[in-house]
């Protein structure tokens, strides 16, 4: 362990995490059709960007500023898909994401590498920490979503075919 104040080489955990939730991203297609669920058209758009964020992001956290970007895309990802399932109904937000659960365990631990990073250089933990939280509660109102499967504003709700 450095001692807090010391200089410590350039992180290398969060940027290998991000860029697997790029690949994540950019699998879509590959994902959803092992899953045998349909390819959209508007969920490649979002996924293709998606990747390229979290693949800038873990550029940027290489020079050590792309932390603020990579919870900002999980932020805004997580409440999108999730806003967009409980609109449209289940399977939705599965449907638009299918790699929901790993992207999931890989948020997190984008978090717990961030909190150990921190820790280690003697920096705050508090944003580190407070994206493992959201994270947490993201997952739970998901794991709620899919075992309720509501039925949607717009109730389109079933498969697509």
């Amino acid at each position: 362990m450095s001692q807090p104040g010391e200089d410590i080489a350039r992180p290398l955990g969060t940027p290998i995490i991000l860029i697997l939730i790029s690949a994540s991203h950019l699998s879509y297609a590959l994902v959803a059709d092992l899953r045998a669920m349909p390819i959209l058209l508007p969920a490649i758009a979002t996924s293709v960007l998606l990747g390229s964020g979290y693949a800038i992001g873990a550029w940027l956290m290489r020079r050590d500023r792309g932390f603020e970007l990579a919870v900002d895309l999980i932020v805004g990802e997580d409440l999108g898909f999730l806003a967009a399932g409980l609109l449209l109904g289940y399977p939705w937000a599965e449907y638009l994401r299918p790699s929901t659960i790993v992207i999931i365990a890989l948020q997190l631990a984008v978090a717990f590498s961030e909190i150990w990073r921190r820790q280690e250089a003697g920096r705050p933990i508090v944003p580190a920490a407070r994206l493992a939280w959201f994270v947490v509660a993201y997952a739970l109102a998901f794991a709620l979503y899919a075992t309720f499967k509501p039925k949607g504003l717009w109730s389109l709700g079933g498969s697509i075919e």
